[in-house]
């Protein structure tokens, strides 16, 4: 089962996100502080896929990506907004968001993009590991 990150500071969306996910069968880590939530990656959790809101405790939305991203690249994010702006959109998207989603969307979508996230994050870690094995062969 691939376990997803939630993360954003209002209880209802959490439980709401959550309980969507696992009806498409997804387990989830429900958090509404940003820097607990880091910690839990640098811990060693396996996570998945990373569901970040623009508001969190500890940490806003923006820079908990941003550090997911230069830290764990191969960990995929979609940035959850309450309400769509394009500036936003475009910082989360240049912070490497796979998806940039409202609070509302809709079961089906929610579990498209969902999806298609999980797949595009496995790509980059098979990749990763290919350069990685490869950087090794070659440093002797």
């Amino acid at each position: 089962m691939k376990t997803i990150l939630l993360v954003d500071i209002e209880i209802e969306s959490l439980f709401g996100i959550s309980d969507n996910l696992a009806r498409l069968g997804y387990g989830t880590i429900a958090m509404q502080d940003g820097q607990t939530a880091l910690s839990v990656i640098e811990d060693g959790m396996p996570i998945d896929l990373v569901i970040v809101a623009e508001k969190t405790h500890g940490i806003d939305g923006l820079s908990l990506l941003g550090l997911i991203k230069e830290r764990f690249p191969y960990i995929p994010s979609i940035m959850l907004a309450e309400c769509c702006s394009i500036e936003t959109y475009l910082k989360a998207r240049s912070l490497g968001a796979f998806e940039y989603i409202s609070k509302s969307v809709r079961l089906i979508e929610l579990g498209r993009i969902v999806k298609e996230a999980l797949e595009a994050g496995h790509v980059i870690e098979d990749a990763h590991g290919v350069l990685e094995r490869t950087l090794s062969l070659h440093t002797v």
